[in-house]
C-alpha cells in the first residue's frame, strides 16, 4: 500500500475464498488499510484476508446487511472509505487511478461522497453488461451509515445533511456476482427472498422492501407477481426516490412481457419528460412501437435514445443502450420499412461501436442474403475488426442462405473459424454442385465423436440429391443380391449408418408415417435442414409435404 490515498477499504464477506484474492490483488496498492467483517466463513476466506494484512472482525450473521456494513465502517481509521464486495474488482487502469487522485484532492472539500460506476457482467461470460451508479466512496463520518437490511445503500444518509454532497466520478468497478454460475452457486434468489420476507414481516408497508420483492419477482420472470407490487409503487412514489427510474422501466417492461404493449407504452410516454436522458427507457419506447407495427414511430424513439447515450451512466443501464443496441433496433425498423441501404448502414454503425454485437452481425448477414448485397458484409469486414465469434457466425449464415461464395471471399479471416467448423467446406461444395467433392470432404468426419452425427446426416442428405430412380435401383439390386455399382454400395453403407433424424425422415418420405407414431419435430427439423443445406430441394419439399397435419 504505497499511494497514501487516505482510504480505508471496508468489506463484509462470508465464504468468499473463490473471489477474495482477485478483489484484494487489484485494490491493495490503492488503499491504506483493509477492514473485513466476516459473518461466519467456513472456507479459507479469513486466511486469505490476513495475507493482505487485513483487520478481520468476526461477527454472527443477523440477516441485516447494513448492520454488518456499519460494523466495518466503525473500524475504519482513515479519512475516506471505499466499499467493495468480494465479487467486485477495482479497475487497474491509468484513468481510474488518475480520477482517484483528482477527486481526493483538497479542492474537493465540499464533497461528501462519490457515485462510482459499477459494471455488472451478465450471462455465462459477461457477454452483456449492466451499469449502475452507486455511492461507494465517501468520507469517514459518524453521520454516514448504511440503511436497509437488503439492497443496503449509504447515499441517503449523506443527502440527509448535505443535499448536494454526492457527486459523479469516472471511477469504475467490475462486478462478477451476476454471472450465471455465481448466482447458481450462491443461490442468491432464494437468499434474497428469505431476507426480504423476514424484513417485510417487521415492516410490511416499507416501499424499499416492496420494491426489492418486486425486483426479485421480475428477475425470476414472474411478471404477474412483480406487477402486483410495481403498479401501486409507481402510483405512490416520486422521482425523488433513488430507484424511481428503474421502477418505471421495470413496470413498463413487465406489461410488455404480459402482452400489453399499449399499456407499457403509456407508462413510457407518461415518464418520458422526466427521463428524457434515460436511453434504456427511450429504447423500450422504440421496442413497443415495433411490437405494434409502427416502425416510423420507433425510429423517432431511437433518435431520442441515441441522443441520450452519454447520460446512461446516471441510471441503471444495459450495455449498448443508446449506442449499438439502439442502432441494431434502428436497422430492424428500416428493414421493415424496406429501406435496405439504411438498415445495412445502421447494422454497420452498431458493429463499429461494438464489433462483438452478434445480433447486429446476424441481421446484417440475413439482410445481405435476402437482398443480394454481399458488399455490405465485405464493407463491414474491411472497416471493422470483427472478433472470432463474428466470423464463426458468418459460416452457418452463409450456408443457410446458400451463399457459399461468401466463404470464398474471406479465406484468411475465416481460416480459424473453418477449422472449428470442419463440415462447412463439404457443405459449401455441395451447394456449388460439387457433390463428389463434398462427399469426399464429409466422409472422413462421419466417425468423429463430435462432428460425426452431423456429417452422417449431411451424407444421408447428399444421397437424396441423386435421381430417385438410381437410389431405387440400387436398393432393389442390393435386395436381389445382384452386382451393384460402387455408388450403390456406398449409398447402402450410408443408409446403414443413418442417424435417427434421417430414419424418421426416411419413414415420412416412404409414406410410412400413417402406420407410426407422430414424428419427433426436432428430428424432422434436423433432417429438413440437412437436405436444404446440401441443396436436395426435391427431397426437402417432399419431406415437408409428408408431414402429418399439426
Amino acid at each position: 500500500m504505497n499511494l497514501q490515498t487516505g482510504i480505508s477499504l471496508c468489506m463484509i464477506v462470508k465464504d468468499e475464498a473463490r473471489s477474495l484474492q482477485r478483489c484484494l490483488d487489484a485494490i491493495r496498492d490503492v488503499v491504506d488499510e483493509i477492514i473485513i467483517v466476516d459473518t461466519g466463513s467456513a472456507d479459507d476466506t479469513i486466511d486469505i484476508a490476513r495475507r493482505y494484512d487485513a483487520v478481520v472482525i468476526n461477527t454472527a450473521w443477523t440477516g441485516d446487511f447494513s448492520a454488518a456494513r456499519n460494523l466495518s465502517l466503525a473500524a475504519a481509521t482513515h479519512p475516506w472509505i471505499l466499499v467493495l464486495d468480494a465479487d467486485e474488482v477495482w479497475m487497474q487502469t491509468e484513468p481510474n487511478l488518475a480520477e482517484m487522485k483528482r477527486i481526493l484532492s483538497p479542492s474537493q472539500d465540499d464533497v461528501w461522497g462519490y457515485w462510482i460506476q459499477v459494471t455488472s457482467l451478465l450471462g455465462t461470460s459477461g457477454e452483456e453488461r449492466v451499469t449502475d451508479a452507486v455511492c461507494r466512496l465517501f468520507r469517514n463520518d459518524p453521520r454516514i451509515a448504511f440503511q436497509g437490511r437488503i439492497h443496503e445503500e449509504v447515499a441517503s444518509s449523506i443527502l440527509s445533511f448535505a443535499p448536494w454532497g454526492v457527486v459523479d466520478s469516472r471511477l469504475e468497478i467490475i462486478h462478477y456476482g451476476y454471472l450465471e454460475d455465481v448466482i447458481v452457486g450462491k443461490n442468491k434468489p432464494e437468499r434474497n427472498m428469505r431476507l426480504i420476507r423476514s424484513a417485510l414481516h417487521e415492516s410490511p408497508d416499507q416501499p424499499e422492501l416492496l420494491y426489492a420483492m418486486a425486483a426479485e419477482w421480475f428477475q425470476q420472470a414472474r411478471y404477474d407477481e412483480a406487477l402486483r407490487l410495481l403498479q401501486p409503487l409507481l402510483a405512490q412514489l416520486t422521482p425523488e426516490c433513488g430507484y424511481h427510474s428503474d421502477l418505471v422501466l421495470k413496470t413498463a417492461y413487465a406489461w410488455r412481457e404480459r402482452s400489453r404493449p399499449e399499456r407499457a407504452l403509456a407508462i413510457v410516454e407518461e415518464w418520458r419528460p422526466v427521463y428524457a436522458d434515460f436511453p434504456d427507457l427511450l429504447e423500450l419506447g422504440a421496442v413497443l412501437e415495433l411490437d405494434q407495427g409502427r416502425d416510423a414511430a420507433a425510429l423517432d424513439w431511437l433518435k431520442l435514445s441515441k441522443a441520450a447515450a452519454s447520460t446512461a451512466s446516471r441510471y441503471t443501464s444495459v450495455s449498448g443502450a443508446g449506442t449499438y443496441r439502439s442502432q441494431t433496433l434502428e436497422g430492424m425498423a428500416y428493414e421493415r420499412l424496406g429501406c435496405w441501404q439504411e438498415a445495412a448502414a445502421a447494422y454497420t454503425a452498431a458493429l463499429t461501436v461494438q464489433p462483438g454485437s452478434l445480433p447486429a452481425w446476424h441481421r446484417l448477414l440475413l439482410l445481405a442474403a435476402a437482398t443480394g448485397r454481399p458488399q455490405a458484409i465485405a464493407s463491414a469486414a474491411m472497416r471493422i475488426s470483427l472478433p472470432p465469434a463474428a466470423w464463426q457466425a458468418l459460416i452457418p449464415a452463409a450456408l443457410d442462405a446458400h451463399r457459399p461464395e461468401w466463404l470464398l471471399r474471406h479465406p484468411a479471416s475465416l481460416s480459424a473459424a473453418l477449422r472449428a467448423q470442419p463440415l462447412a467446406a463439404g457443405l459449401a461444395l455441395a451447394q456449388l454442385g460439387e457433390d463428389a467433392a463434398a462427399r469426399a470432404a464429409l466422409q472422413p468426419w462421419a466417425a468423429h465423436a463430435q462432428h460425426g452425427p452431423e456429417a452422417a446426416l449431411a451424407l444421408w442428405a447428399l444421397g437424396h440429391k441423386q435421381p430417385s430412380e438410381h437410389r431405387a435401383s440400387a436398393a432393389t439390386g442390393s435386395a436381389r443380391g445382384a452386382a451393384v455399382s460402387p455408388a450403390a454400395r456406398r449409398w447402402a453403407r450410408e443408409q446403414a449408418a443413418t442417424p435417427d433424424a434421417a430414419r424418421v425422415a426416411e419413414a415420412l418420405l416412404r409414406g410410412a408415417s400413417a402406420r407410426c407414431a407422430p414424428p419427433a419435430p426436432q428430428a424432422v427439423h434436423a433432417a429438413a435442414q440437412a437436405l436444404a443445406r446440401v441443396g436436395a430441394w426435391a427431397a426437402w419439399l417432399r419431406l415437408l409435404q409428408a408431414l402429418p397435419p399439426s
